[in-house]
């Protein structure tokens, strides 16, 4: 057995609860208490103590929303998501470009033109053919629902129409009709197939990245949607079971199944939640609308500068309704991508007519604007709300400015879902935000903005307590993955997973939560991450 010992262990029980020490075995929790009793009670079977100092100790945080090979690549690839100017991108691509070879390939990530002081317009085709004529380039928005390129790649793309892709997405033209460069939502597709497929000793490597970046910012597990971008459903799964495990790195996936991979699923005989520690199945993924940065998210009153553009609905409702129903014939909920207030709408008549079984709860995903109306409604229904704080930090204020006066009332209305009875989860969706669960955290409690942290307070009346923001990382995920009874809390048979920082967030002023840095971060009783020598 291992002690850990003179810890100040937050059980995420009830709100103060805590302990000094935690018994593990085989992985799990096998006593807590205070440091002198179990010392004395076990003395004859503690094989291992770790003195954690007077640290504080919570429940391994897991990541609700996340894409972990994507994350793996852009921490790998040119990522622009830092830069300020577009002419600093530009510059960025063009030096990479440099290092590259004649007909070299080149796939960038993370631009947000909302960041740049210079141009806020999306990177096209002419500034791409300004940097190269012979290497395909691709540059992929923080968003991932717009991709930019240029003429070399656009010439390795077969079918270049709207037959060349599924459901609904934009091949943007100006108002010349000239391809500008850009391809929104599923026409993205158009050019990211266009790729050499990545191998399987690629898909590792990105794991191994990811993975090994998150235990360094006491992120645990994940929820996460790899399945289909990548070399098919059955090869992806396989790379996750070949990384993921007690004895391999030690890290717990719940894997959403991207509905173009129904077919995939059906025939591997694989099922949903299967007990499996490291590598799960979760729920159907489904895309309903896209973006405010990208102009697809599906909104009732438009937006401010085109009131009459309303969005981008990605499925038909029939479209949307059948794989819906697929879920339902194989008995699984469904997962879907919302951020319009219409979307939301859309998605929750067509929920209400389709229930998963009981015992199951379908997955509203990112869902930023709603009114009391939709909240009422959605209280109704077997849903959790799938979060991620860090988008009101990054999206504020432009995104106000995007849709305009008319834009739904409640906005990041998460308090308004707690009070409701709706169950949430937290997340980052890496790598369009840095996955560090305290930047989340200091988002939901202060509600302020990066563009000024200590500035305007967006919708204060929605702000979530400490306790409340934690509970996203631990029992709120643990709910979305149908674990209550094993994981996010610190009670004897739940799994041995800790998250271990230098400073206690009810102990200090909100505005300081953000600079909170994980100690040691522990999976399955093993330390993973461990930032000083104990």
């Amino acid at each position: 057995m291992k002690l850990w010992k003179n810890g100040q262990f937050y059980q995420m029980t009830a709100e103060g609860e805590v302990v000094s020490a935690v018994l593990t075995e085989n992985g799990r929790i096998f006593a807590i208490g205070e440091t002198a009793e179990l010392e004395t009670n076990y003395r004859n079977k503690i094989e291992e103590t770790i003195d954690l100092a007077g640290k504080t100790i919570f429940p391994g945080f897991v990541d609700a929303h996340i894409h972990l090979l994507w994350y793996g690549q852009a921490l790998e690839r040119l990522n622009l998501n830092q830069t300020t100017t577009k002419k600093e991108a530009i510059l960025l691509i063009s030096e990479r470009v440099k290092q590259l070879t004649e007909n070299e390939w080149l796939f960038v990530e993370g631009y947000d033109e909302n960041k740049w002081s210079d141009e806020q317009t999306f990177i096209s085709l002419v500034d791409l053919d300004g940097v190269s004529s012979t290497n395909p380039i691709l540059v992929r928005r923080i968003d991932y629902h717009s991709v930019s390129i240029n003429s070399a790649l656009l010439a390795h793309i077969n079918d270049f129409s709207d037959n060349g892709f599924d459901g609904g997405g934009e091949i943007v033209q100006n108002n010349m009709g000239d391809f500008t460069g850009v391809l929104r939502d599923n026409a993205t597709t158009l050019a990211i197939d266009a790729f050499p497929p990545a191998t399987p000793s690629e898909l590792t490597a990105w794991l191994e990245i990811a993975i090994k970046d998150l235990w360094s910012k006491g992120i645990t597990g994940a929820h996460s949607e790899d399945l289909h971008y990548f070399t098919g459903f059955q090869s992806t799964l396989a790379a996750f079971r070949e990384t993921l495990g007690a004895e391999k790195l030690p890290f717990r996936a719940q894997l959403l199944i991207h509905h173009a991979e129904w077919e995939a699923f059906i025939s591997s005989n694989e099922s949903f939640i299967n007990g499996d520690e490291f590598v799960e199945l979760g729920a159907m993924k489904i895309f309903y609308d896209g973006t405010v940065g990208s102009r697809t998210a599906l909104m009732s009153a438009g937006y401010a500068d085109n009131p009459n553009e309303k969005g981008l609905q990605i499925h038909s409702d029939a479209s949307f309704e059948n794989l819906v129903k697929l879920a339902r014939k194989e008995g699984l909920p469904v997962a879907i991508h919302i951020l319009g207030d219409l979307a939301f709408s859309n998605v929750i008549r067509c929920l209400r007519a389709n229930p998963p079984k009981a015992g199951q709860y379908d997955r509203l995903i990112h869902t930023p604007w709603l009114t009391k109306k939709l909240v009422a409604e959605a209280a109704k229904l077997p849903v959790l709300f799938d979060i991620q704080p860090q988008f009101m930090a990054s999206d504020l204020p432009w995104a106000i400015d995007v849709l305009g006066e008319t834009h739904p009332p409640l906005a990041f209305a998460w308090k308004s879902l707690i009070k409701s009875g709706l169950h949430l989860a937290g997340g980052s969706d890496a790598p369009i935000e840095v996955p560090n669960p305290f930047w989340a955290i200091h988002a939901a409690v202060t509600r302020t903005a990066n563009a000024d942290l200590n500035g305007v307070k967006y919708w204060p009346e929605e702000a979530l307590s400490v306790y409340e923001a934690i509970q996203l990382y631990t029992t709120g995920a643990a709910f979305a993955s149908y674990k209550t009874s094993s994981r996010g809390q610190i009670k004897p048979g739940y799994v041995a997973d800790f998250t271990i920082l230098t400073a206690d967030p009810f102990q200090i002023e909100p505005a300081a939560i953000r600079d909170i840095a994980v100690e040691m971060t522990v999976v399955n009783e093993r330390i993973v991450y461990q930032k000083t020598p104990y």
